[in-house]
């Protein structure tokens, strides 16, 4: 049976040669089918291959998403193989798929540079070797600058290929205990810096990337050590959930504009779209408070380190909350902004999957205790209510009913009381570029310069990835 599920993904990728349609409803099939034979005892998979499976169907929901590439990528995500090979194997994955859309960016020189750590870090016999691969694929500090570059042509690959290194990461936790605390910082600092790059983005490619930063920095913190565990598993879901409506909703704005200030006033025209962004954006919101709430808990029963983190990420989360309502004042928010009706049809889809999305945030324990008992596994016990969200979707539903019998001349933006919506928009973001200044060290780390990012996109693509698969073989025989 391994073998023959092994064979049903990788068809789909192989179709898609012949017919994109054919190779989307081939997928969406052959996960269904994984699924259900999983559950009933005849799939050898585990919890991990599950979720890996089931979040290829849920990307799949957007049009634009690359059925060829997410088939491979569930492939390897739920394949036998090692650690090491695995990250390898998605590694240059990302490179081939760059390359043919010759869209490479920045991707070629940060693998080399991540495969050449791991190299020597498995040369030298550490247990961690593939720490940087990890870091490369989850887009962590200091790889951060890679998102925009993926996010551009694989947004929906990109967040199942660092599910992938998240879930290999918190399955082999014992091998990376040395750096475990290492890896936390850096989980810490990859979701502040996605904060801050939320506070300023204009584009909505930055904005993708800025978010993918929040939800996989806490994710790869929380995977880092066995304390957090149920945290994590909790985490999961809600993540991938969240990331697909983001990604859907405004992904079909970026194609018509470059920019986030081109747009208003689209609350009234496809308010089915703003409801969901605004939810996705609250449960996100809860998911970042619940992860400091977390590791205050473990910081007051004695871990030192889990204070500093703690309070690293509750002011994360505060600044969260600002930035995630300054991203949906400017696009749904104010005066409209022209012919907002052609952009985005209405898409129950994504609103059905906005709800099911909030059920299963609201309710920690109950997510866990399902995965429990279908698995036939034991989940760490967890919360048993998501409070905090509860407490957001009470406010702002009676925010909304406040808003809605107030007269049309007296309305402010509710999510901006720090600014009516014609100011936010009329300052093209000037009031949030303190940030930048005061926090500056962090938005220049960049590994390589500009100047090598040149040379690189001289050299043939197919001689790359000739050069790194020659890497990859050696670094899995040392």
């Amino acid at each position: 049976m391994g073998l023959l599920y092994q064979v049903m993904l990788v068809v789909p990728a192989l179709i898609h040669f012949f017919s994109k349609r054919s190779s989307r409803i081939l997928l969406a099939l052959t996960g269904a089918l994984l699924i259900a034979l999983g559950l009933t005892g005849v799939s050898p998979l585990q919890l991990p291959q599950y979720i890996v499976i089931a979040a290829s169907l849920i990307l799949l929901v957007d049009p634009a998403s690359e059925a060829q590439v997410l088939s491979l990528v569930a492939l390897i995500g739920t394949a036998p193989l090692g650690m090491e090979l695995t990250l390898i194997v998605l590694t240059l994955l990302l490179v081939f798929f760059s390359s043919v859309k010759r869209s490479r960016g920045r991707i070629g020189l940060y693998v080399m540079f991540a495969l050449l750590l791991t190299l020597s870090l498995k040369f030298l016999g550490q247990t961690y070797a593939a720490a940087p691969l990890i870091l490369l694929l989850v887009g962590a500090v200091p790889f951060q600058k890679l998102l925009p570059d993926l996010y551009t042509t694989h947004k929906s690959a990109s967040i199942l290929v660092s599910l992938v290194a998240v879930i290999q990461l918190s399955t082999n936790q014992v091998e990376y205990t040395s750096i475990a605390s290492l890896l936390l910082i850096i989980g810490t600092v990859t979701t502040i810096v996605g904060v801050f790059q939320c506070m300023t983005c204009k584009r909505f490619t930055d904005l993708f990337s800025s978010i993918h930063q929040v939800t996989f920095g806490l994710l790869l913190a929380s995977a880092s050590t066995s304390q957090l565990n149920a945290l994590f598993s909790y985490l999961l879901l809600p993540c991938v959930l969240s990331l697909t409506v983001i990604n859907q909703i405004h992904g079909g704005f970026s194609e018509k504009a470059g920019g986030m200030f081109e747009f208003g006033g689209l609350s009234s025209v496809i308010w089915v779209e703003a409801i969901s962004t605004l939810a996705t954006y609250l449960v996100l919101f809860s998911l970042v408070s619940m992860g400091a709430e977390i590791f205050m808990q473990l910081g007051v029963g004695g871990e030192v380190l889990f204070v500093v983190l703690g309070c690293a990420m509750l002011f994360a989360a505060a600044v969260t909350l600002a930035a995630f309502f300054r991203s949906y004042t400017l696009v749904f928010e104010g005066p409209s902004q022209g012919d907002a009706a052609s952009l985005v049809s209405k898409n129950y889809a994504i609103a059905l999957i906005s709800v099911v999305n909030i059920l299963i945030a609201l309710s920690p324990a109950l997510l866990l205790s399902t995965f429990s008992l279908i698995m036939g596994i034991d989940v760490p016990h967890f919360e048993t209510f998501n409070n905090i969200l509860l407490v957001l979707l009470a406010t702002v539903a009676l925010s909304s009913l406040a808003v809605i019998r107030a007269k049309p001349a007296k309305r402010k933006s509710w999510t901006m009381g720090y600014a009516s919506v014609e100011d936010t928009q009329g300052s093209h973001g000037e009031i949030f570029t303190s940030w930048r200044e005061i926090f500056r060290p962090l938005y220049n780390i960049d590994i390589p310069d500009e100047e090598s990012i040149k040379a690189l996109e001289k050299i043939n693509p197919l001689i790359l990835f000739a050069v790194l698969a020659l890497l990859a073989t050696l670094g899995v025989m040392l």
